[in-house]
């Protein structure tokens, strides 16, 4: 299992755990910044974006981090990540994929599906457990 390293004071050094997962999200091909994976049959009616999120037990901004506001303040945070345009106020359904886990699960992927007409958009977070270290 991938741990944390240690910082000043015994806890873990979060962006150092961050850099470690974004290189096992390499290895398996995940992006961890918002990719357009759309496919040419779903387009000009859809867009399908993904990329891999620190948990949000896993992210030092906890509360105020990117996991936590794509599912509690989902418009602004596609917003800010340019998914949606600032005059869309879109309905979004949000779905958590193994959701009976905890939080404690430091991946999270997220898909979001945005419908052009009507302005409706879909997300799908899935939540799995860190990538364990080769012989673990």
């Amino acid at each position: 299992m991938i741990s944390a390293p240690k910082g000043e004071g015994g806890g873990p050094v979060f962006d150092d755990a961050w850099a470690v997962l974004q290189e096992k999200y390499g290895e398996r091909g995940v992006p961890t910044e918002w990719t357009d994976i759309t496919p040419e049959v779903m387009s000009p009616a859809f867009r399908l974006h993904f990329r891999a999120l620190k948990s949000p037990s896993g992210d030092p901004d906890g509360a105020d981090g990117e996991a936590e506001e794509l599912i509690h303040n989902p418009v602004k945070a596609l917003r800010r990540y340019g998914l949606i345009s600032e005059d869309e106020t879109p309905r979004v359904s949000t779905m958590i994929v193994n959701h009976e886990k905890t939080l404690e699960r430091f991946i999270v992927y997220a898909m979001v599906l945005v419908s052009t007409n009507p302005s409706t958009v879909g997300i799908t977070l899935a939540k799995e457990e860190e990538p364990k270290e080769a012989g673990e």
